[in-house]
């Protein structure tokens, strides 16, 4: 199994691809893949200016694409997301609320919402404090449905 790590320039922030995530959850080839996701996180991060980190991740905690500051270590925040949405996702099924759509923290710096991407993958969108909740929703909800036929 390859563990390739490939690395693009992506606004102030570094997309980064594993091709064994991706090769094995999508039918299109690689490159085509890449630049779809890189595509839609872009347009992601263009309607809610401010979104400073962008993660899309299995829903097993692994990390298919990021747009991340060189501050934060993209596996863990893929593993600590899947972690938080599958204990949502859980106490909403406990408290019969019916499916989890999305989980959104407002922190004291921003905001971070988790939003599924289909049945096979996640989406994580941290903004600063000054995007409009509804906005950066707005913009998790667009690219989520987007990436969802992908898989």
């Amino acid at each position: 199994m390859i563990d390739l790590l490939m690395a693009h320039k992506y606004s102030d922030f570094i997309l980064r691809t594993r091709d064994v995530s991706v090769a094995a959850m999508f039918d299109m080839d690689f490159e085509q893949i890449q630049g779809k996701i890189k595509e839609i996180m872009e347009e992601a991060t263009q309607t809610a200016a401010g979104i400073k980190a962008a993660i899309l991740l299995s829903k097993e905690g692994l990390p298919i694409a990021s747009a991340l500051p060189a501050s934060l270590e993209e596996a863990e925040i893929a593993a600590m997301a899947a972690s938080i949405l599958g204990v949502a996702d859980l106490a909403a099924e406990r408290m019969q609320q019916g499916t989890l759509e999305e989980v959104l923290m407002t922190n004291e710096k921003g905001l971070i919402i988790m939003r599924s991407a289909g049945e096979k993958a996640i989406l994580v969108l941290a903004a600063s404090k000054n995007v409009k909740t509804g906005l950066l929703v707005y913009a998790a909800r667009t690219a989520s449905e987007k990436i969802a036929p992908l898989l």
